[in-house]
């Protein structure tokens, strides 16, 4: 997504409470913002869906399995 952007749409969703909650504190941890978790997160399931490789989510875990 450009950051203009002009290749882009805006979707609302409903969260519950404990998920906003835990995508903030996870948000806060990394250091990334709440919109980019969930846009991540959407991408992996496409690729998942289309059978194309699934990158590993890193958020800057030294210690995450590859």
């Amino acid at each position: 997504m450009g950051k203009d952007g002009k290749d882009a749409c805006r979707i609302s969703v409903t969260l519950t409470r404990a998920q906003d909650t835990e995508l903030r504190l996870l948000a806060e941890k990394y250091g990334v913002k709440v919109s980019w978790l969930v846009r991540r997160a959407a991408a992996r399931l496409l690729e998942q869906e289309q059978g194309g490789p699934l990158l590993p989510l890193d958020l800057g875990r030294r210690d995450a399995e590859r």
